[in-house]
């Protein structure tokens, strides 16, 4: 009973280490959204490590989703995202177009800004799949481009420069805002992420 009690409170401490990831004061609940989706899959390892009786999973679950929210995190360092709204289950899949069966954890923001077309968005796959997530990443970087932002030719020169980097299981993909940085910079804060 002990270790059952323990995992619950460790995957509730990760629950409160990732609320900030992908927030902003104005849409708390876009920030819970996103934190619930970084550790989604912890809270499914917290539940079975419960049953099985380990304790260790959980701390590298929430490892792996604090990983992905300093990704997020440095990138928007140089590349904010203006009136931000957090990436969640439904977006993942319904406005990215990516399985999720192939993501792990995710964390990210999207511009909320009509006028604006900023992203950052940091996953990690699960093994093998990394190949699938960055082809789905590239058709919703084109879906963009040719259809999306058809109207708007400065977001459509923005999303066709889109970066779109996988490095072992992480795969991240960054837009720059309208009046956002130069792409070498954000090349530069991606790279430096990732090390």
């Amino acid at each position: 009973m002990k270790k059952v009690i323990s995992v619950l409170a460790a995957g509730a401490m990760m629950m409160a280490l990732l609320a900030g990831c992908g927030g902003s004061a104005s849409s708390a609940d876009s920030s819970g959204s996103a934190a619930s989706s970084a550790v989604s899959s912890s809270e499914a390892v917290s539940s079975e490590a419960a049953s099985s009786g380990e304790a260790s999973a959980p701390s590298s679950e929430a490892a792996d989703a604090a990983r992905l929210e300093a990704i997020v995190a440095a990138i928007e360092e140089v590349n904010e995202v203006a009136n931000p709204r957090a990436i969640d289950d439904f977006s993942l899949e319904n406005e990215m177009g990516l399985t999720p069966d192939n993501i792990v954890a995710f964390c990210g923001d999207v511009t909320n800004d009509q006028a604006d077309c900023s992203l950052v968005f940091a996953a990690q796959v699960k093994d093998g799949a990394a190949d699938t997530v960055k082809a789905e990443l590239e058709a919703y970087k084109e879906s963009m481009s040719s259809t999306l932002y058809a109207d708007f030719a400065d977001k459509v020169a923005k999303a066709q420069d889109a970066r779109i980097v996988v490095k072992g299981n992480l795969a991240v993909m960054v837009i720059a805002g309208v009046n956002g940085p130069d792409y070498s910079e954000i090349d530069t804060a991606i790279n430096g992420a990732l090390a």
